[in-house]
């Protein structure tokens, strides 16, 4: 892979590795809710789940639709398309889900859709403000787009200090094409013309591990790169695990949930 488009081309591409830890991190848990209650879902709306991974989310807007609604679910990857089909049969919401293969960033031909969610998706996409111009092209009047994002530059790991979370996340920037894109989402919302838009940012904090993947895909892109010394990213996972075991390590990334009306 190019490093120069390496933020795209690593999601058309997912080694088993990397797929394995997403189903652990994008695994949808009670304490997640908040990031979906901006959202104002309901049953009997249409929803599109734009970039959305190996199905989970997918499921779980299915389930708050209900019978009377439908979710349209968007992937480039593959294997990601497969995993949401068979997820949506293997919790039995099939009927209301639609998965859509899509080879660009636009979004294809769908009937009118309520809602568009969007998470974690923003960060990887070649032009951000082109991304939310198509949720509002596609959204009618009152429409909500509603995403959530990552900022890189707010992360914290414990035991790692700042020092080498900056030196890491500096290794794998190439894997992100707007690494700082939570800042940016109430700028671009505005600009692509979605009125009330409004902001909230949650950090919570991981204290038990189930979001060091986070950490473990980072190693990962630093490693593809090079910058980094194979033993130094060996006593980052080491030292994150051991941090894990001893109950003393802590993982902050804050969220940025932005919602705007068409």
């Amino acid at each position: 892979m190019s490093e120069s488009s390496y933020y795209r081309d690593h999601w058309l591409t997912v080694e088993p590795e990397r797929l394995a830890a997403y189903e652990e991190l994008f695994r949808w848990r009670p304490q997640q809710e908040p990031l979906l209650a901006p959202a104002q879902l309901a049953p009997g709306q249409r929803v599109a789940d734009y970039g959305c991974g190996p199905g989970h989310l997918a499921v779980e807007l299915a389930r708050r639709v209900g019978p009377g609604g439908h979710v349209h679910a968007l992937d480039l990857n593959a294997e990601f398309v497969r995993r949401t089909r068979a997820r949506a049969e293997a919790e039995g919401v099939a009927d209301r889900l639609t998965v859509h293969p899509i080879t660009s960033d636009g979004i294809p031909p769908l009937p009118a859709l309520d809602r568009i969610v969007c998470k974690n998706v923003m960060e990887y996409v070649p032009d951000a403000a082109a991304t939310l111009a198509e949720f509002r092209r596609v959204l009618p009047p009152g429409g909500l787009a509603h995403v959530i994002d990552s900022d890189w530059g707010l992360l914290a790991v414990e035991p790692l200090g700042e020092a080498r979370t900056a030196e890491l996340l500096a290794a794998a920037r190439h894997a992100y094409r707007t690494p700082q894109i939570g800042r940016q989402l109430h700028r671009l919302f505005r600009r692509a013309g979605f009125r009330d838009v409004q902001v909230q940012v949650l950090a919570s904090p991981d204290l038990k591990g189930y979001m060091a993947p986070v950490v473990w895909n980072l190693v990962g892109y630093a490693r593809a790169s090079g910058k980094l010394a194979p033993a130094l990213l060996d006593a980052i996972v080491a030292d994150v695990k051991r941090a894990i075991e001893a109950e003393e390590y802590l993982l902050l990334l804050p969220q940025f949930l932005v919602t705007g009306t068409a």
